[in-house]
């Protein structure tokens, strides 16, 4: 049986092996389990001769923005998509599926099912049921498997297959794993009858965390942070090989020789995913506005109002002022941005009735609309300052004003766009914290079961930029030439700048 499929190698390597995509990708942006950049796996994927990769990080797209950017320049076809957790609390349990994006309606789907399901569940998880996601399967791409999926239990409730079949249709496919691990076997027989059972197509799909196998010690340690664990006990809990990282086309072909269409049809599946970030567009929500006024109507009347406040008490603006004002209302109509200057017209409107002290900042101070708005308090036709600066069509991206809010009563103004403008409408802003000197010294110093002491004597000695290198932790009396020490050095400085959650921007 060897020798027949070592033969079989052999005579496959004298022809082309069927082109491969990765269409099961995570990177550290699934906070504590993928070990590598967005960048990273673009490279390497074009570096291994790959032509797309599809980004599916779990129940989050965080990542897409850099990994696209770094696609584009590349010449990469970048698949959007994200690991979603499905659970409900009947009888038919809980599972993963990946979805990928087709089409501008899928990628607004797969955004509204993950705000769902982060919205209903505690910091850092996530939750849809069967029905909703079902619902929103259109323009989305289902692929069913791996350790976490329904498919691959014996178990499977007949009725989530036909509902999900009924869904998707010719959409949804099954996964078939291989990362040489004993219980893949099993598996890959369950899901093989289902899909053979429900006329589902079979799939080739490897779980990729890491872009080259020499991460895969980041992994390991990323992974026993999440669980609280260290690595000595750890246990299963951890990924028992390095085989989680991208392979060539080679590797995969020979990993699937026995049922090369299986690999064929991950460029099938590719090739129906066309959506790119390119798509989309800054879209601002109507206000609502008194009289049926337009949007455009409304700003150059409150203008206009203000600038006879702010330019003079008669009833007509100067020249040189209407001129630019005019100017600028045209350039933000043309862009449709009049909505956002409403929407902060009405937040400082808010603070001067409350008394609340407000003043919006930076470039913005650039523009005149925004001074007789009273967003800001700087007349920028006394100091001649570049409208440009704020604004303009060359920049492509909607304009950003800063509006700083007295911090004592600034939940009053939270509120109050909550109140307005609705929760489904409105909300905070996300930040992502990342891994500095102090936080990974101590998370990594955890899993390596160092004691207390000794970080509080490392973190002491770092500020919270800084991050670990040997002449810190030999002055914190560490010896370098221990195995362990070193382990924990060269891990300190790879977890530096790697995701570890969100916040909120205030």
């Amino acid at each position: 049986m060897v020798l027949a499929r070592a033969s079989g190698v052999n005579h496959m390597e004298k022809t082309l092996w069927p082109r491969y995509v990765p269409l099961w990708c995570k990177s550290n942006f699934s906070f504590l389990e993928g070990a590598s950049h967005p960048e990273e796996l673009i490279e390497e994927a074009h570096a291994l001769g790959l032509r797309s990769l599809a980004l599916t990080d779990r129940d989050g797209v965080y990542g897409v923005v850099r990994a696209y950017m770094k696609a584009k320049e590349l010449g990469m076809h970048l698949i959007i998509g994200a690991e979603i957790t499905v659970s409900s609390n009947d009888s038919m349990g809980s599972s993963t599926c990946v979805l990928l994006v087709m089409n501008r309606v899928g990628y607004a789907n797969l955004c509204r099912l993950i705000s769902i399901g982060r919205l209903r569940q505690p910091k850092g998880k996530s939750r849809v049921t069967w029905v909703e996601l079902c619902e929103r399967s259109e323009g989305l791409i289902a692929l069913w498997g791996g350790d976490q999926s329904l498919i691959v239990r014996r178990e499977t409730p007949h009725e989530v297959i036909a509902l999900m079949r009924e869904a998707f249709g010719d959409r949804l496919y099954v996964m078939v794993s291989r990362h040489h691990r004993e219980g893949e076997i099993c598996q890959e027989e369950c899901a093989r009858y289902y899909a053979s059972r429900y006329r589902i197509p079979v799939i080739a799909a490897i779980e990729v965390l890491y872009h080259t196998p020499t991460r895969r010690e980041l992994q390991d340690v990323v992974t026993c942070i999440k669980n609280g664990v260290t690595l000595a006990t750890a246990g299963r809990l951890m990924k028992p090989n390095a085989e989680h990282t991208l392979k060539t086309i080679r590797v995969m072909g020979k990993l699937f020789l026995d049922e090369l269409e299986l690999i064929e049809r991950t460029r099938e599946v590719a090739s129906r995913c066309t959506f790119t970030l390119s798509e989309l567009r800054y879209r601002y929500p109507a206000e609502r506005l008194p009289g049926g006024k337009t949007s455009t109507l409304w700003l150059r009347e409150l203008t206009l109002r203000g600038a006879r406040d702010r330019f003079g008490h008669s009833r007509h603006v100067p020249p040189m002022v209407y001129e630019t004002i005019d100017k600028e209302l045209s350039l933000i109509d043309e862009l449709d941005y009049g909505g956002y200057f409403l929407t902060m017209w009405d937040i400082v409107q808010f603070c001067r009735q409350k008394e609340i002290l407000c003043q919006g900042r930076g470039s913005a101070a650039n523009s005149v609309v925004c001074f007789c708005l009273g967003i800001t308090a700087v007349d920028p036709m006394r100091i001649e300052m570049l409208f440009e600066r704020f604004l303009s069509r060359e920049r492509n991206e909607p304009p950003d004003i800063d509006l700083d809010i007295m911090h004592t009563r600034r939940e009053e103004v939270i509120q109050h766009v909550y109140q307005k403008y609705g929760r489904d409408h409105a909300a905070m802003v996300a930040n992502v914290v990342r891994y500095r000197g102090r936080s990974a010294v101590r998370s990594v110093g955890k899993v390596f079961g160092l004691s207390e002491t000794s970080l509080d004597r490392l973190v002491k000695m770092l500020s919270f930029q800084n991050a670990l290198d040997s002449t810190t932790i030999t002055d914190a009396g560490c010896d370098l030439t221990a195995p362990v020490q070193k382990q924990f050095v060269k891990l300190c400085e790879e977890i530096q700048n790697v995701p570890r959650h969100l916040s909120i921007h205030p």
